[in-house]
């Protein structure tokens, strides 16, 4: 199918180059008796261009063949019915290039299963295998899940229409030993950072808002008194009022009254797409996630004595019209491996194939007589996410090789999707240096059509984990302590790291 396709979609171009050919003159075109001014000639060289650049995109199995394939297929059809005596018969391949198009978009694909490889060679990880134990038989994990409880939030944006400082404003609501209880609202401002104002029943930690946005501008105190924001069937229902650092009152009301079912589903939140600093990678999975729908819904965003117009989701969404306001009452939010410099200790003694480590679990393997790091996971509530290495993560200690890689896999709730990418361990005279590289991206797994069609048109959903790549660096000293500087950098799509290093303190 996919040959066929670029067949289909090469010969298509370069016949349109025939209506290029015969409205500059440079051969003479029978089969095209209608004449073609030069205006609409350069049209029928941008058809072609574009019809041979989506070719040539799906030769590459680059994602993005599908929207050159497109608007070639527009541009093609218009041109037909301008020119309908003489190029009528092009529409059949049109409506098979539709065909291929639409099929694709409808196509539910979920993630393949993650296939364990099999086990590592000894001899590559520990040196030769005489069937006695290479010295150091410590369990070391460099790997954190640290999880941040959370009840609700939600999501508000009035980017179309700013005011002169923020471009939306995200509730969140709190009830846990960690952060206290009550609600704290963060102001996305204009120049990328953010303000958070919470209400005295919570105690924050200022240093975990660097993976928002350029980080923490001001963090203030507000009692916020009154202040409301639940979900139930019909929606959303929030009333949200407090002053912000220049002294003018916010109001954010939200009353959403549906008669219709909500038909939410899951996602990872592209949180960390705007973060310049992370001191880890924010892994938010949305359960229950839904977008407010318009219909039948009081919407206020008021700042000072101005009504701001809210953001509206351009596509609709089960046959309504949708806000660009979302919201999830169920969440995990992970921050995986947060930046690290000083003592890595040791886990404790395997019981069978299995560690507990604090809050987290370790699932391990044997490699011959060598224990390995095959997952982790930790459980919040009644989620649980879960990371897995094919093959098994070496031991750090035991480990003698020049290398040794692999691929990894981050999953929660099956709805929430997966993140996967490759890992790779360096050992040069015994320091150890291990990276991580999100490669696969996130790769959902989301039946609803119109859910799918939004990860193809804003692809940045499924991109954004790319752009990050964790390194640690480990060594032991010579009293046989073991130490780790670990930090995160920003990357773009090719890999080229952005002056974005994150320096641990």
């Amino acid at each position: 199918m996919k040959t066929a396709v670029i067949i289909l979609l090469m010969l298509h171009g370069l016949i349109h180059l025939m209506g290029f050919v015969k409205a500059f003159g440079i051969v003479e075109i029978s089969e095209l008796a209608l004449p073609i001014s030069r205006g609409w000639g350069l049209l029928w060289l941008a058809a072609a261009l574009t019809l041979l650049t989506a070719g040539i995109l799906r030769f590459l199995n680059l994602e993005h063949w599908w929207m050159a394939a497109l608007i070639g297929v527009v541009l093609s059809q218009i041109l037909i019915f301008v020119f309908w005596q003489d190029a009528r018969f092009g529409t059949i391949p049109n409506v098979i290039i539709m065909i291929v198009l639409i099929a694709g978009i409808l196509r539910h694909s979920p993630p393949e299963p993650f296939t364990e490889r099999e086990p590592a060679p000894f001899e590559e990880r520990y040196g030769i295998n005489d069937g006695s134990s290479p010295a150091g038989q410590r369990l070391f994990s460099p790997f954190e899940l640290e999880i941040d409880p959370m009840e609700r939030l939600l999501l508000i944006n009035i980017e179309n229409d700013p005011d002169s400082l923020y471009v939306g404003f995200e509730p969140q609501v709190f009830d846990d030993e960690i952060n206290g209880s009550g609600m704290l609202v963060i102001g996305w401002r204009i120049d990328g950072r953010v303000d958070v104002y919470h209400q005295p029943g919570l105690t924050l930690d200022p240093g975990k808002y660097d993976i928002a946005g350029k980080g923490l501008a001001q963090m203030a105190e507000r009692r916020m008194e009154g202040a409301r924001f639940d979900i139930t069937e019909k929606g959303v229902q929030s009333d949200i009022t407090f002053t912000d650092l220049k002294g003018r009152t916010v109001e954010l009301r939200i009353e959403e009254r549906s008669d219709r079912t909500r038909k939410p589903f899951g996602l990872l939140a592209p949180m960390g797409i705007a973060a310049e600093n992370p001191s880890g990678m924010p892994l938010i999975l949305l359960h229950d996630f839904y977008f407010v729908r318009r219909n039948n819904t009081e919407y206020t965003v008021k700042i000072d004595s101005r009504y701001h117009e809210p953001d509206k989701l351009p596509i609709p969404m089960d046959y309504s019209r949708m806000y660009f306001a979302r919201y999830s009452p169920d969440l995990l939010i992970l921050l995986l491996n947060p930046a690290f410099n000083g003592k890595l200790d040791p886990l404790s003694e395997p019981d069978g194939n299995t560690v507990i480590d604090g809050d987290t679990r370790y699932n391990l393997a044997l490699n011959n007589n060598v224990h390995e790091i095959s997952s982790l996971s930790r459980t919040h509530n009644r989620h649980t996410v879960t990371m897995v290495f094919s093959p098994s993560f070496p031991n750090l200690e035991a480990f003698t090789g020049r290398s040794a890689e692999g691929v990894f896999e981050i999953a929660g709730h099956e709805s929430a999707g997966v993140v996967r990418g490759e890992y790779t361990v360096e050992n040069n005279d015994g320091r150890i240096r291990v990276e991580l590289n999100p490669s696969g991206g996130w790769i959902p797994n989301e039946k609803k059509f119109s859910v799918r069609f939004l990860y193809r048109v804003v692809p940045m959903f499924r991109n954004w984990p790319t752009t990050y790549r964790w390194t640690a660096r480990l060594n032991k000293d010579e009293s046989g302590v073991m130490k780790m500087n670990s930090s995160w950098e920003r990357i773009n799509m090719e890999g080229q790291t952005k002056n974005l290093k994150r320096e641990n303190k």
